[in-house]
């Protein structure tokens, strides 16, 4: 029985999600019957096995409801995976022309390389979400999810040291301050697209949309890094080898990663960048 698997062997935040909504409801159906019906021994056993039956049954309906959203979640990021191998054997196709037997050796070993992007449903979701831009800038696409990946995969490292030993990276530091660059990258990489898209109205509103979701997403992923490093400070203690790393300030224009907000006006400055922030 799915509900006495749940309570005995099943842990994590979900399963626990679901225990205290059984519970609820549980309570939820003894008040609204007991003060209903006459409280008799053949009452209290009706009730019990109603109850239990209830209680099975949602456990069953939650879990087939998860059972789809993972499969669904997959079949999304399988797409994803998909367009980078596509883009990855188009490049190797292009650095080896002729040489078919080097690119395909090459080509197999990029593939399949969003290793660490199935730990946010929601990013993977919302990725899957925008991809039509790929057909109009496929190399920036390609660079936000090989951004986005990496980023995710500084996160999962961090957790996956601290369940196993129980205290974090000594880098922990520089894994965050990545981040915080890579973070950068991936909006910057939706920025581009402004570029490639139909220029209208609609799309310009829509990409604007799309930049601000990232950043919401991926903030989420950055704030769970944040959260670590200052834990591991707290742990270890503020001394003369601790990098104090500054999360909310404002990052100078980088002409490397950064675009001009006005082309037109940079020209007239020469090789000399007006500096904006995001």
């Amino acid at each position: 029985m799915e509900l006495i698997e749940l309570f005995q062997n099943k842990t994590g935040y979900y399963n626990k999600q679901i225990k205290f909504e059984v519970i609820l409801l549980s309570i939820g159906i003894i008040l609204l019957l007991t003060q209903s019906f006459d409280k008799t021994y053949a009452f209290v056993i009706i009730l019990l096995a109603f109850v239990i039956f209830i209680s099975n049954t949602y456990v069953n309906i939650r879990n087939s409801s998860l059972g789809d959203f993972n499969k669904i979640t997959m079949f999304k990021l399988n797409s994803l995976k998909n367009k980078t191998n596509i883009y990855s054997q188009y490049k190797m196709r292009q650095m080896y022309q002729g040489k078919l037997a080097q690119t395909k050796q090459s080509t197999n070993s990029m593939e399949n390389k969003l290793n660490s992007l199935y730990i946010d449903s929601n990013m993977i979701h919302f990725l899957y979400s925008i991809l039509p831009l790929y057909q109009y800038n496929p190399n920036e696409f390609y660079l936000l999810l090989k951004t986005t990946d990496q980023l995710l995969q500084i996160k999962k490292e961090i957790l996956e040291f601290y369940e196993a030993n129980n205290k974090y990276p000594e880098n922990i530091a520089e894994m965050f301050e990545i981040s915080i660059g890579l973070k950068t990258s991936g909006i910057n990489h939706l920025h581009n697209f402004i570029y490639s898209v139909p220029k209208l109205n609609r799309m310009y509103n829509y990409m604007n949309d799309v930049v601000n979701r990232y950043n919401i997403l991926i903030s989420r992923n950055t704030d769970d890094i944040h959260k670590a490093y200052l834990h591991h400070n707290k742990l270890t203690g503020i001394n003369n080898s601790t990098k104090i790393v500054s999360y909310n300030t404002t990052k100078p224009y980088d002409p490397i990663l950064n675009h001009s907000i006005n082309e037109a006006k940079s020209q007239t400055f020469g090789n000399k960048l007006i500096p904006f922030y995001i």
